[in-house]
């Protein structure tokens, strides 16, 4: 008999609905609960979803359209301050033979494409509403919500970001986030004719500036430098400090740069990281994604790792085990695979950012890539 056949998702973000459309199609109830008023109001400018994660997408349905809406590449350019190039490397080939090795891809169409797979699947999506109240027996979880409203499940995930209100409800030892240092800034832009990968300039006045296509019509430039920690920015002046930011870059950037006139366009966010140590469950909560383990953008695995998450627990919940036997087998697939983004994506942020004598980038992310490649 299955041993899970009811669950409430705690966000609505990547991982969340990841999950939901994952057990949703598996037969399982799923509830999944979301703060915001509107679960496609999630944020964010665009990303990168690399070749394991679209394999993980692709049970669900999702990969076909990414690849559609997206800018699909197998490589992408190391290039100077001034855009002149160095290597054209090829992205760790995490999807073949029959996906690509990356996707850009404008977040808000991603997160649509998600919802929508989650809806399909007749997972119940409630908004404006979170968790007051978490209280577990053998055999449930009993909780209660902000409406007033009670719900018993099987199983409560917690995929409620890296300053997961699951997490300090349920876990006794209280875990923040890690400041590293460094901030990111990404900025809507329109495509550039011709650019169809990613583009990193490396070295100059920043750690690095890049370039990631999104759509036939759109892209988005980022800049990750050194950053105070616990720093303030004016969202008012978002264009103007990231312009300024860019100075000093060649190539397509300055075009670019001149594309970036309105704030709302242009987001920033100081870079943390969080891994929780094994085990990411007490009892009958699970906590999956950002709400177990962040990392720095450079490896593009942030969602992935989300994404894998999700895959990982659906498939030990097909098997016939009691339920603390499925969680152990799923920290047991999950936790070093996801040890090995957060180190080495924060060694290369590092790196970029303190301009690391003789650091090799490419030979960094090749190796990392290698050990992805291996199945999750």
């Amino acid at each position: 008999m299955r041993q899970v056949r009811s669950v409430l998702i705690i966000g609505g973000g990547i991982s969340g609905l990841t999950a939901a459309a994952y057990l949703g199609r598996q037969g399982v109830k799923v509830d999944l609960i979301e703060i915001r008023s509107r679960i496609e109001d999630q944020g964010g400018i665009g990303l990168s979803i690399m070749g394991n994660a679209t394999k993980a997408l692709d049970t669900i349905g999702v990969a076909r359209k990414c690849v559609d809406a997206g800018m699909p590449a197998d490589t992408y350019t190391i290039r100077r301050p001034d855009g002149a190039v160095v290597a054209t490397p090829d992205w760790p080939a995490l999807g073949k033979p029959k996906w690509p090795a990356q996707i850009g891809i404008s977040r808000a169409v991603f997160h649509s494409f998600l919802a929508d797979a989650a809806r399909a699947a007749s997972a119940n999506i409630r908004c404006s509403m979170s968790v007051v109240a978490i209280a577990q027996t053998a055999d449930a979880v009993n909780v209660r919500f902000t409406t007033g409203n009670t719900g018993n499940y099987d199983l409560v995930i917690g995929a409620d970001g890296i300053r997961s209100a699951t997490r300090a409800m349920v876990f006794p030892t209280p875990l923040e986030p890690k400041a590293v240092g460094l901030g990111i800034w990404r900025a809507h832009a329109r495509r550039p004719e011709g650019i169809t990968t990613t583009q990193l300039h490396l070295g100059g006045p920043q750690g690095l500036v890049g370039i990631c296509p999104i759509s036939q019509d759109d892209c988005y430039v980022y800049c990750l430098h050194g950053a105070e920690v616990g720093e303030r920015r004016d969202p008012s002046t978002f264009h103007w400090q990231l312009r300024e930011k860019l100075e000093g870059y060649g190539g397509l950037i300055p075009d670019l740069s001149a594309q970036i006139t309105n704030p709302s366009t242009v987001s920033y966010r100081p870079l943390e990281t969080l891994l929780k140590p094994d085990p990411w469950y007490l009892g009958r909560v699970l906590l999956i994604g950002d709400a177990a383990h962040s990392n720095t953008p450079n490896l593009a695995q942030g969602a992935g790792m989300g994404i894998e998450d999700a895959a990982v627990l659906a498939d030990e919940l097909t098997n016939d085990l009691a339920l603390d036997e499925v969680l152990r087998r799923f920290m047991a697939r999950r936790f070093e695979r996801v040890r090995l983004v957060v180190e080495v994506s924060g060694q290369i942020a590092r790196a970029e950012a303190e301009h690391t004598p003789d650091f090799d980038i490419k030979a960094v992310m090749t190796a990392a890539g290698q050990q992805l490649a291996q199945p999750y």
